[in-house]
């Protein structure tokens, strides 16, 4: 199998459910903390951790996943340019982007719960 069939199968098992999952934790968290900066609730600020929590788990679990073969196709890989290795790489380089912003909102998060009640 080619890399560039490895690639597309990965991505028709992986992508669209990951990027549901962590875009909603995403989500929550993001409003949680607008919330939050109204009127203190470390309960929701807590769940909101945890989403952002279980956003970077699932973003840096798909990231290793994915950067084995990024990388083997682009040392080992000796075929011409593939359009499904070049979708391949800006789905790999969102993931990581993503990670990286669910680091930036658990952050914020912790940042919230440090807040006084009063």
């Amino acid at each position: 199998m080619t890399a560039a069939e490895q690639a597309k199968d990965l991505m028709d098992l992986v992508a669209t459910p990951s990027v549901l999952v962590t875009g909603t934790f995403l989500a929550f968290a993001g409003r949680a903390i607008q919330d939050n900066e109204r009127r203190v609730d470390h309960l929701r600020m807590a769940f909101a951790l945890a989403a952002s929590i279980a956003a970077v788990g699932v973003t840096v679990a798909l990231a290793a996943m994915m950067v084995p073969l990024a990388f083997r196709s682009v040392w080992s890989y000796r075929s011409g340019v593939e359009a499904v290795l070049v979708v391949y790489w800006m789905i790999l380089l969102s993931v990581i982007g993503t990670a990286v912003y669910s680091t930036w909102t658990g952050w914020r998060c912790i940042q919230q719960l440090r807040r006084p009640s009063r």
